[in-house]
């Protein structure tokens, strides 16, 4: 889990950066990023019903992309806002494969 100052929780939040966020589309995933001038690093993880109907399921998929989000963007980029929507294709995925997703869309090495 994010810790509560690292979540993008309000919906109003949310629709800012996924109409102003720069968006970087991959087979499993969708991520919308915005930088801001100053301010806390913030995630917000959207995953469907479409995804699996199964709770358990959707909810493996988050994690997986949180402890991911955790290791690569949190501490290199401080000041960013996030949105990512996972896909279909996001259900067969591992932890290291959504660090290497992260690492390629954002050039970090």
């Amino acid at each position: 889990m994010l810790a509560r100052h690292e979540r993008l929780r309000s919906s109003q939040d949310i629709e800012k950066v996924l109409k102003r966020g720069r968006r970087h589309p991959t087979t499993p995933l969708m991520i919308w990023a915005i930088q801001k001038p100053k301010g806390p690093f913030r995630a917000a993880i959207l995953c469907s019903k479409k995804i699996d109907k199964r709770a358990v399921a959707r909810n493996k998929i988050k994690r997986r992309i949180r402890e991911a989000i955790r290791a690569t963007l949190r501490t290199r980029m401080p000041t960013l806002d996030i949105v990512v929507s996972a896909k279909a294709s996001a259900k067969d995925l591992v932890t290291s494969d959504f660090i290497a997703i992260f690492s390629n869309v954002f050039h970090l090495s």
